[in-house]
């Protein structure tokens, strides 16, 4: 059985160097370590070298040959880059952390890497939002393929006066998206915002009387002027959020699929998990 853990998934590119900071701020709050996963695509590897296989540069779109030494070396330094970015957690208190290098497929080591995880941090978009991806395909499948609360994070900054927002719906029990709205609410020092579907009725849920008899975090209730996706922009166009508390059930009675969701909503997302 694994100690309860915050997993980051990072692999230097700008959104996975900004969900450090939030990774490690989560660690501390809850006292746990900080684990942090750099995976070297070894189905990449497999591809250099063949004679039909080619990159495209991103900034010219010139087709060059897909070397493998060049690929090794793009690797390393992204390695380094990454052991930096956890050797400056050292000079921060009350954080124990460590850094896995694993070489295999980069989902399936992220599959096995994700079990005992209190919380699993990844960037939004990794390397593909240089070729204006909004959500990355690595970040799409962990979406898809696992059942953990995944915070994914973007290169934005959002200032702390933004709240935490929550939807809540009829569709199920959404104490656990409350649970998670509060908890990360109290690690960033922020309020919580709950959006309410208009067919719910705040009062018939226990989990949000406990947490507004608590003085902290500070919960506020709106109701959504509409069901669908265009209403949730429209309430965090006009009160921008510092980040989006979501489950399955109320992506899909916004009208859909949870990664589509992730890649249409511009903010950070916290996706909780269906109960085993």
């Amino acid at each position: 059985m694994t100690e309860p853990h915050v997993l980051l998934l990072i692999d230097a590119s700008p959104s996975s160097r900004a969900a450090l900071a939030s990774a490690a701020r989560l660690a501390r709050h809850h006292h746990c370590q900080l684990i942090a996963l750099f995976v070297e695509d070894q189905d990449l590897l497999a591809s250099a070298d063949h004679p039909f296989t080619r990159e495209i540069s991103a900034l010219s779109g010139e087709s060059r040959p897909f070397d493998r030494e060049i690929l090794l070396t793009r690797l390393a330094q992204q390695r380094r880059q990454i052991e930096m970015l956890m050797a400056s957690l050292d000079r921060q208190d009350r954080l124990g952390w460590r850094l896995d290098v694993v070489s295999g497929p980069v989902t399936e080591s992220i599959r096995r890497a994700v079990l005992g995880a209190e919380w699993v941090v990844l960037g939004k978009t990794g390397w593909s939002a240089s070729r204006g991806g909004r959500l990355g395909s690595t970040a799409r499948q962990i979406v898809e393929t696992t059942r953990s609360r995944l915070l994914l994070w973007q290169e934005d900054a959002f200032p702390t006066s933004t709240a935490i927002v929550a939807l809540i719906h009829a569709s199920g029990d959404c104490s656990p998206v409350i649970e998670t709205a509060c908890l990360l609410a109290l690690a960033t020092d922020r309020i919580v915002r709950l959006l309410v579907l208009p067919d719910f009725e705040p009062a018939a849920l226990p989990a949000l009387i406990s947490w507004q008899q608590q003085s902290e975090p500070e919960v506020t209730i709106e109701r959504l002027m509409g069901q669908g996706i265009e209403a949730l922009r429209g309430a965090l166009k006009n009160q921008p959020a510092g980040a989006l508390v979501i489950d399955d059930p109320g992506a899909l009675a916004l009208g859909m699929p949870m990664a589509d969701l992730i890649a249409e909503i511009d903010i950070p997302i916290i996706r909780v998990p269906p109960p085993v």
